[in-house]
């Protein structure tokens, strides 16, 4: 995985993007979408900082085709989600992931079909 652990919420936005998307994309098509999904209008200047923390950490990669660069997600979703959950699970139940799982279920209730799918997932 990526050097840098942990995405910012303004780069975890640009990475679902292109996790969503499944391909390479410009920073304008990047900025155009970060307006269309999540309402977020930055300027140039703040989404090209973001691409350049996020190639210098690993978790992009960029290359040019004439006058445009394109960036490309080196790290995958499920990888970098994995990682996310087993550190939260570590930070704030102890590495306990059944107390973790117990904690989201008083909030909210499983579907017949999700806890089935958990249940296959167990065993």
């Amino acid at each position: 995985m990526a050097e840098k652990v942990r995405l910012s919420e303004c780069e975890s936005m640009l990475m679902r993007i292109l996790w969503e998307e499944d391909c390479d994309m410009s920073m304008r098509e990047l900025m155009d979408e970060a307006a269309d999904k999540y309402g977020k209008v930055w300027a140039k200047q703040t989404v090209s900082t973001l691409l350049k923390r996020m190639v210098e950490a690993g978790f992009l990669t960029m290359y040019r085709e004439g006058r445009i660069f394109y960036y490309h997600a080196e790290v995958k979703a499920k990888a970098y989600c994995g990682a996310e959950v087993v550190d939260f699970c570590k930070t704030w139940y102890n590495g306990d992931p059944v107390e973790m799982m117990e904690s989201y279920m008083k909030k909210k209730k499983l579907t017949p079909s999700q806890k089935k799918r958990l249940m296959d997932a167990i065993s």
